[in-house]
This record gives C-alpha cells, sequence and structure tokens, in this order.
C-alpha cells in the first residue's frame, strides 16, 4: 500500500505488479528490487513535490536509450496495408511508464494528470529545473552549503532563457549574454554552474548524447559593455564611527553590534551572522578567541579563531548573545539594512558592508601586523610555498599580540574622526 501522504505524487494507491511465478520462493526473489524501487519512490515523492514529474523524464531517458540499443522486452510484428513486413518493440522502461502513467487517473488531479501525459507525449518539454537537486547531491555532495545553494540559485536565475531542457541551445545563450549588464565574472561564475549541469544532464541521457555543450567557453563573444567587476573600497576608521552612530541614532543595535565586530575582527558580513551560535566563543590556550563557522566562505577562512579585542568585549556582550534564528536570513537581512543606511550618508556602490573588512585589513598593515600574522585573523589564503602549503598557521598567542597592536591603532583613529571631514562618495 502506498501511503496517504505520496499517493498524489505517486498516482497510485497500492503497487501491484505479477512475477508470474508459481512458486512463492521464486515470486519473493524476483519481487525484491520491485520492492526497493517502490520505497524508493516513496522516498523520493516525501522529499520533492516535482518528484513524480522527475520520475517521469528519468523513464523517458531510460526508453530512449533502451530504443537506440534496441533493448525490447517484446516486439510485435505485423503487416502493413501495403504488404511490407513491420515489427514494433516496447522496451522495459515503457512497460513502467504505462504502468505508471494508468494509475494516475484514479489518484491524482486532472491538472497533475494532464501534466504528466503532456510530457510523455511530447506536448510540453522538460522543466529545466527538474534535476537540479539530483545534480546537486552527486557533484557537490561535500561541498558547502553555501555552493551548494550558489550552484541552484545558477540555475534559477536562467530558466527566464531556457525555460525546457529543449531550450538549452547556443542561440538562447545568446540571447541570455547579450541581456547581462552585471560583472563579466558574475556573469561567468554563473555559466560554470550551468556549463556543469548540462554536462550532468547529458551523462545521465537527458539531453543527447551528440548535442554539443552550449556552454563551453570556446566559442562564446562576451559583449563588451560586460564591466570587470570593480573592487570594493575600504572606509576610512572616521567613516565606520560614522555609520555607527548613526545606527545607533536610528535605533538598530543588532546593526551596531554587527559594525563593532567586522571593525574589531575583520570578519565577513555572514560570518559575523553566526556569532552566538553554540561553539562560536571558546577558550584557547587561556585566551577568549570567536571561532568562525567549519563552512565559511572559504577555506582559509573556515574554523579560524580570532582573539577577542578588549574594546569589542566592552562594546559587545558577547556571551549573552543569543543565536539567531536564522544565520543566513540574519546576515542577509542586515546588510539590507546597513546598504540602505550607507547610501543615505552618501557611499557610493564600492562602500559596503565588506569593506569594513578592508578597514581591517588596512588598519593591521599599518599597525606593522605581519601579514602572515593578519591572514590567519581575517581568514585570506597565504599566497607563498612556505606559509601558504607547509605552515599550520600562527599561534593564538601571535594573534592576541597583534590584536593589541591593531587595537590601539583603531582606537587613535577613532579618537580623530571626530575632527575628519566625512568622506562621502555619493554622486
Amino acid at each position: 500500500m502506498v501511503p496517504k501522504d505520496v499517493r498524489p505524487i505517486i498516482g497510485r494507491s497500492k503497487f501491484t505488479r505479477s512475477t508470474k511465478h508459481k512458486s512463492l520462493k521464486n515470486a519473493q526473489i524476483t519481487a525484491a528490487p520491485w520492492i526497493a524501487e517502490w520505497w524508493q519512490l516513496i522516498e523520493e515523492a516525501r522529499q520533492s513535490p516535482d518528484a513524480a514529474l522527475e520520475r517521469m523524464a528519468k523513464l523517458m531517458a531510460l526508453k530512449k536509450e533502451q530504443e537506440d540499443y534496441e533493448e525490447y522486452v517484446y516486439v510485435e510484428h505485423g503487416i502493413e496495408p501495403d504488404g511490407t513486413p513491420s515489427s514494433r518493440g516496447w522496451t522495459e522502461a515503457e512497460h513502467t511508464i504505462d504502468y505508471y502513467l494508468d494509475g494516475l487517473d484514479q489518484n491524482t488531479k486532472p491538472s497533475d494528470i494532464e501534466r504528466m501525459k503532456n510530457l510523455y507525449y511530447g506536448l510540453t518539454g522538460i522543466p529545466l529545473p527538474l534535476f537540479v537537486n539530483s545534480w546537486i547531491n552527486d557533484q557537490y555532495r561535500n561541498s558547502r552549503d553555501r555552493t551548494k545553494q550558489e550552484a541552484k540559485s545558477a540555475i534559477g536565475g536562467v530558466v527566464e532563457y531556457f525555460p525546457t531542457l529543449a531550450d538549452l541551445t547556443i542561440r538562447n545563450r545568446q540571447r541570455w549574454i547579450r541581456s547581462e549588464t552585471r560583472a563579466k565574472k558574475t556573469v561567468q561564475k554563473q555559466m560554470g554552474f550551468v556549463r556543469s549541469y548540462y554536462a550532468w544532464l547529458k551523462e545521465n541521457q537527458h539531453v543527447g548524447a551528440s548535442e554539443v555543450n552550449p556552454f563551453h567557453l570556446d566559442d562564446i563573444q562576451w559583449p563588451k559593455r560586460l564591466t570587470e567587476k570593480q573592487s570594493y573600497l575600504p572606509f576610512a576608521v572616521s567613516d565606520v564611527v560614522r555609520l555607527r552612530q548613526a545606527a545607533q541614532e536610528a535605533g538598530d543595535n543588532v546593526l551596531v553590534r554587527f559594525i563593532d565586530i567586522a571593525q574589531f575582527t575583520g570578519m565577513r558580513l555572514s560570518e559575523v551572522a553566526q556569532i552566538g551560535a553554540e561553539g562560536s566563543i571558546v577558550t584557547v590556550d587561556g585566551l577568549q578567541c570567536l571561532k568562525v563557522r567549519d563552512d565559511a566562505k572559504t577555506e582559509a577562512g573556515s574554523g579560524r579563531l580570532v582573539p577577542i579585542a578588549h574594546t569589542l568585549a566592552a562594546r559587545v556582550p558577547l556571551e549573552q548573545l543569543s543565536a539567531p534564528p536564522s544565520q543566513s536570513y540574519a546576515g542577509q537581512d542586515v546588510g539590507k539594512r546597513f546598504g540602505r543606511l550607507k547610501t543615505k550618508l552618501g557611499y557610493g556602490k564600492q562602500h559596503v558592508f565588506h569593506s569594513i573588512r578592508k578597514t581591517a585589513a588596512t588598519v593591521f598593515e599599518q599597525a606593522g601586523v605581519p601579514e602572515g600574522v593578519t591572514a590567519d585573523i581575517i581568514g585570506h589564503e597565504k599566497q607563498t610555498m612556505t606559509y601558504g602549503l607547509y605552515s599550520g598557521g600562527t599561534s593564538v598567542k601571535q594573534r592576541q599580540e597583534a590584536i593589541v597592536e591593531f587595537e590601539n591603532l583603531m582606537l587613535e583613529k577613532e579618537a580623530e574622526a571626530n575632527v575628519l571631514p566625512f568622506s562621502g562618495d555619493k554622486s
């Protein structure tokens, strides 16, 4: 019996199939893989609302492959009206599809039945995002959640130009590129995910084996108007002070906290958002540190330890913080509020929350902190063979000493902030 919660997706209330065996033992042996497959269908249906459609598309791909290799389980011979002999073969996949469609009429909404049958008879194309979850599970199983989300968003972002698998053509690729106004590197990164998805579709027979991947870079002419990505600019320390004061006056204490943590650690927005989560404040070698999550944006930044500056501990009661309901959402929400605030104060597109991270890096350098120590604190990859490849990193004590030098200079610059003119860059 099919559980009630997935009957509308699977399209039947029970699975039945004859083994054509009189012996129970032989019947059980034959039926074992069928039963395993039925349980898999049930699990897939519970995990994805499009599971039934994906199942149909997979069977259609298998049907085509079996037809190409003439792997028929039954062949019917006949005579055409003109007297010539003819034959028609049925594959195992085709039998499964017919069996699947027969059960739909009994337990599925008419609109879903029409959708399935239109797909089977070629009246509608297979939706581009249909296999995205399977692709990510295969290709990015061990990747960070951030990478998985980027991959999923990349495919969702091009559905307008490639609504179905049949629309994955060079012509539509050019339509997409011609419409772009983003930085060239941003578009290239997205195309990398789309190219990977197309290769996976081809490998799994969802697109023809002889088709050319339209997302190879060899024949792509990039529009000249696509700009190279402009680097974000660091804020002056006086600018950070001004932004913090504006957030305080607006009563946005959460934004004030984010600015403080970023200013005295150089952390990214997403890393600041996780402070307060379990394990984000630890004591190592007698020194209290902030611990960045293990799946941060880069390998160099993941799991790093940042000693807590005395000024930061005084401004932000870190041990009293509670984890936000959604760290990802919290970071995005604060980022938007920061964007509105900095725009209101006259800062342009090259000044964003990430600019505070650049402010911290600048102060570390001006305080005379060795680059390798700064890299370990703010989470940058070391470029040299000796330190980047062979070194296990600086000690927490070394980082604490660097934080003290950094903090002293940061406070000096804050003290000067009241006499410095505004350096806003809005045109």
